[in-house]
């Protein structure tokens, strides 16, 4: 197997945030983020039913290295039961800017956690995501997707290792490492308010397609994982062949204003492809998410 000097170097990349303590990259990961409570909504008002609702915008939705929201802009609307601060049921519904109908998909989301200790916690989520009938074709199959994560706190960094499932009409494995160094400002407004920052890098694992132009020259990709691989019928391919690979590298920065049982939150992503093919395009580049949540219950 060939491979190029830029595959070369990110490969070596991610093994030094296996192996070393990464202080400059101090918990986010590929996955969506809409609806997803922080820690500065939820620890202040731990009780054992809560209720939130959460709108936001995002400029791309990025769902396991591939777009969910054909590389348009979305809105999003989420409503979220909580149960004692451990079990989460989330409905969410997006609509993208020119298209029809208003509402292009819809997702449920499960989620558990529990806290062992000052140091390990481990948490599972189970999502299924539907289009709309006519989007079919446009967006995406409908998917379902589950994960079992475990989180280490190293006191400097908190380091999340997460293996997951893909169920779509071409299934398929997952595997997600992500550090982060979660920090606040002292409250303020009479102990109502706080600032917290929550810096992180997720490195995504998936599989690959390894295209053979001509004996010897090899491009690598990976097509959507919701919807079969398409080969492209304009060019010469000697063989295709899959493998498990690096598919890329997120570092998102998400800084959260809380009041209350008000919080908004604005991050700002850049997503580093491990790989590069004008025929199987990744998303790249600079992504931009404003969440607002508020507590009912």
């Amino acid at each position: 197997m060939h491979w190029s000097g830029k595959n070369t170097k990110l490969y070596a990349l991610a093994l030094l945030f296996f192996v070393l303590p990464v202080y400059s990259f101090c918990q986010a990961d590929a996955l969506l983020r809409s609806g997803k409570l922080t820690d500065s909504v939820i620890k202040p008002k731990a009780s054992i039913h809560s209720l939130y609702a959460g709108a936001g915008y995002g400029s791309n939705m990025i769902y396991l290295g591939s777009t969910i929201s054909g590389d348009k802009p979305f809105y999003a609307a989420s409503l979220t039961y909580g149960f004692r601060n451990s079990f989460f049921i989330t409905a969410a519904t997006s609509h993208l800017k020119e298209f029809s109908p208003f509402l292009a998909f819809y997702n449920l989301s499960l989620n558990f956690s529990h806290t062992f200790n000052s140091w390990f916690d481990i948490s599972a989520d189970l999502a299924g995501y539907r289009s709309s009938d006519s989007m079919q074709d446009t967006l995406f199959s409908d998917f379902v997707f589950g994960d079992i994560t475990t989180g280490f706190d190293w006191k400097i960094i908190y380091t999340r290792l997460s293996v997951g499932g893909l169920l779509s009409e071409d299934s398929r494995a997952f595997l997600q490492i992500s550090n982060s160094r979660y920090f606040e400002t002292p409250e303020f407004f009479h102990g109502k308010a706080l600032v917290s920052f929550n810096p992180n890098i997720n490195i995504l694992f998936g599989k690959m397609v390894e295209i053979e132009i001509t004996p010897g020259v090899y491009k690598y990709g990976s097509s959507p994982p919701f919807r079969h691989f398409k080969k492209n019928l304009y060019t010469t391919i000697e063989s295709y062949t899959y493998k498990y690979g690096l598919l890329d590298f997120e570092f998102s920065f998400p800084v959260t204003f809380s009041y209350d049982r008000f919080s908004i939150e604005a991050e700002t992503s850049y997503i580093l492809p491990a790989y590069t093919n004008s025929d199987y395009p990744v998303p790249g580049g600079f992504t931009f998410f404003l969440n607002a949540i508020i507590r009912i219950l």
